[in-house]
């Protein structure tokens, strides 16, 4: 939004229709909910470069409503940056004369620490504001697939083993499960 806006000098961007999950770094996931749309990768370097903004090589995903009306930029935080949650806003004036906002907010997720750019025109200012909180509370931290299996699968490994044991020293003592009952001394 930084450049003079053409619609016709936009190239066609991809863009992913939620509802989708994005990775934006080890563990960590955006929800984009329906009605939202998102890109990643070389999607989102061509619409930030025809956008008008600046690609540092910290950027991980561009998410917004389905018109664009505004739009969030996820991004690893500059190192250095204390790990709290922080927002501030700007306003400025573009080349072509519309009034925009950048609302930035430094979010602590998981291991990660994002920086996430909301821009929008004024006039949608507080719409942004309302609706990227949908985003903001859509990052959450995911569990490894893998990770419950293996204490699972050593726990039944173990379970098996004590029952064969338990079953191998019955038939040690001359029972077994089908040839007499237990006797039991209830006193």
């Amino acid at each position: 939004m930084q450049g003079a806006y053409r619609p016709e000098d936009f190239p066609k961007i991809a863009w992913q229709a939620g509802p989708v999950r994005l990775r934006l770094a080890e563990g960590l996931v955006l929800a984009v909910p329906a009605g939202m749309a998102a890109i990643q990768g070389a999607e989102m370097r061509r619409f930030l470069e025809a956008s008008g903004n600046r690609i540092e090589g910290r950027e991980l995903a561009v998410a917004g409503p389905e018109d664009m009306r505004w739009f969030a930029i996820f991004s690893r935080a500059p190192s250095g940056t204390p790990r709290r949650r922080t927002e501030w806003e700007e306003r400025f004036l573009e080349p072509d004369g519309r009034r925009s906002v950048l609302r930035t907010v430094i979010l602590p997720a998981g291991d990660a620490l994002l920086q996430v750019e909301i821009l929008s025109e004024e006039e949608n200012a507080s719409l942004a504001a309302e609706e990227s909180g949908v985003l903001l509370r859509a990052i959450a931290t995911e569990e490894p697939r893998a990770f419950w299996w293996p204490p699972l699968a050593a726990a039944a490994a173990g379970a098996l083993w004590l029952l064969a044991r338990r079953r191998a020293a019955r038939r040690k003592e001359g029972g077994g499960p089908a040839s007499q009952p237990a006797e039991r001394n209830f006193s």
